[in-house]
């Protein structure tokens, strides 16, 4: 049996290791919602916490491909130790989702519902948290698996 489509909300965070707040990261001039670090993601599947590893992924592959000077920063000049995590929650197993619908798709106030989670305590169904090392580890591999397959493509078959 096929497990059930959900609707997932998630918020991507960042803090310097010697904070006790965390922040969420966003790049305004993007449209995408997995490149703001926040959104509302519908008729997924699989769990909250298999959802927030893929996006988060999806969040490193983003930043590599689109925004150099991010990965540059947190390869060479991060000396806090940036530690990441990402909060997803499943919409409808919320109470929150009773009194507060989602803003439908194409709704710019879609990516802000999960802030609006965060914001309100409501207790996520996931959180993945990696130290900055890992992350390192994770945008050199990315880096450089990118920077092959550029290579590739210039010279061709």
């Amino acid at each position: 049996m096929a497990s059930a489509e959900k609707q997932y909300a998630f918020v991507i965070q960042t803090r310097e290791t010697q904070d006790r707040v965390w922040s969420w990261v966003s790049y305004e001039a993007s449209g995408d919602d997995v490149a703001a670090g926040r959104g509302v993601v519908d008729n997924v599947s699989g769990t909250p916490r298999s959802f927030g590893r893929a996006t988060f992924n999806a969040y490193l592959d983003y930043l590599v491909a689109s925004v150099p000077g991010a990965v540059d920063y947190y390869l060479f000049e991060d000396e806090y130790d940036t530690e990441w995590r990402i909060l997803v929650w499943d919409v409808p197993a919320t109470d929150y989702s009773q009194y507060n619908t989602v803003p439908p798709p194409g709704d710019s106030l879609r990516r802000g519902y999960a802030l609006a989670m965060a914001a309100e305590n409501i207790e996520p169904h996931a959180i993945s948290t990696w130290p900055g090392s890992v992350i390192r580890r994770r945008l050199q591999d990315k880096q450089r698996a990118a920077q092959k397959g550029n290579r590739a493509e210039s010279e061709g078959p």
